[in-house]
């Protein structure tokens, strides 16, 4: 996926305000210091194989935040909009296809695959794409917005690319998936579970190692090499 195709289209797209999600015990690097594409790598899961093809990409709201906060001309207007509409939610994009004889993809119908994907939480517990009529009107106006530019951007996968909804929190209004907190996601689809490793490095600041000087994501604890303990690398 293009993500600098989404952050134009939504930074064109936005106006009101509501206050940033809350964050977990873990400090978050600041917005304008996350790398957007080791974001969008830590999102993402791609499958090619046996016949078939499948992106799988769950952005939560985080990512849509922080990737019109590093457009130009962002203002904390177009950011706190973006909580009024994403906050609540958990937005998963997903194409399917299978691969012919003649190398050419058949993508997979939408009604398909808002059918056979689920996400799992932390916990467990399982949940089902929000029937449409559940999505508020900004959400899926947003989300429509997107699907045109997608198709002009990258074609029949565009076009193809399907935004399913999640609820974001639980009946006591707890987050079903935090970026920061521990354990893992997943996303179980007809063709494979993904697996969404957590906390997600890409918003943490790196560890260092104070014996060697080597650096790491911000999500390992200890030195792949000697085992050591990690500690938050300082400027």
């Amino acid at each position: 996926m293009r993500p600098a195709l989404i952050c134009s289209a939504l930074f064109l797209l936005l106006a009101q305000t509501l206050p940033a999600p809350a964050r977990a015990a873990r400090v978050a690097l600041p917005p304008q210091q996350v790398q957007l594409d080791a974001l969008t790598r830590d999102t993402q899961k791609h499958s090619l194989g046996s016949g078939t093809m499948e992106v799988v990409w769950w952005i939560p709201p985080e990512y849509w935040q922080i990737s019109v906060g590093q457009q130009k001309g962002a203002t904390p207007e177009m950011l706190s909009g973006l909580g009024q509409t994403f906050n609540d939610y958990n937005v998963v994009a997903v194409v399917q296809a299978t691969v012919a004889d003649d190398l050419e993809y058949r993508f997979t119908p939408e009604a398909d695959v808002r059918e056979s994907t689920v996400l799992i939480d932390p916990q467990g517990r399982t949940h089902t794409v929000l029937p449409e009529d559940k999505i508020p009107t900004r959400l899926a106006s947003t989300l429509a917005f997107l699907k045109p530019i997608l198709a002009n951007g990258i074609g029949p996968m565009g076009r193809s690319m399907y935004f399913l909804v999640f609820p974001g929190n639980d009946a006591q209004g707890n987050r079903l998936i935090d970026p920061l907190g521990d354990g893992q996601a997943r996303i179980r689809t007809t063709n494979k579970v993904h697996d969404f490793r957590l906390p997600l490095g890409s918003l943490l600041p790196d560890k260092r190692d104070a014996a060697t000087g080597e650096s790491f994501p911000g999500d390992f604890m200890y030195n792949p090499y000697t085992g050591r303990p990690l500690d938050v690398s300082r400027p």
